[in-house]
């Protein structure tokens, strides 16, 4: 259950690159294991809040009768992918920059130790970004849909303008 994000991450990859997932795994170059701390689980995490920060807001603290629209809900929904994506980009390019990524998953070498090609480059940052406001997305929508469907189970907890928007 701890590697949950990772494996969700994953199922991406292919879009951002496999050294950058080894990265956010916790490969460690110098120990040649996972040995250093899971990042996904902390991009994760912080993806999954700002979506509920982001979904409780416009239910409850919003709530206005001209904001109850499908419109509105995809304003939100857009305000929550594009957080999404600049938090993975943000977090990744920071990372990248700062040299924290090890050289055994950024560089292919020959047997002169120059460097033949970059494994891990700005765009897979990038990549990772979109996948992460993809799933901030995911996110968003299922926060709506448990909101929804508990304001119709339980009145009370029903948000007073926005809770039929948008289903």
């Amino acid at each position: 259950m701890k590697d949950l994000f990772g494996i969700i991450y994953c199922l991406f990859d292919s879009l951002f690159g496999q050294n950058l997932a080894d990265y956010l795994w916790g490969y460690d170059c110098n120990m040649q294991s996972f040995s250093n701390t899971n990042v996904f689980n902390r991009i994760g995490l912080l993806t999954l809040l700002l979506s509920f920060v982001i979904v409780f807001s416009y239910y409850y603290l919003i709530n206005h009768p001209r904001f109850n629209r499908w419109w509105s809900w995809l304003v939100m929904l857009g305000v929550t992918g594009a957080t999404g994506l600049f938090l993975g980009y943000g977090w990744t390019v920071a990372d990248f920059h700062k040299g924290l990524m090890g050289d055994c998953l950024l560089y292919l070498r020959d047997a002169n130790g120059e460097i033949t090609s970059s494994l891990i480059r700005e765009s897979d940052c990038w990549m990772f970004g979109v996948v992460n406001g993809i799933l901030s997305i995911g996110f968003f929508i299922l926060f709506s849909l448990a909101i929804n469907i508990g304001g119709r189970l339980i009145p009370r907890l029903a948000s007073r303008n926005c809770k039929y928007s948008p289903f």
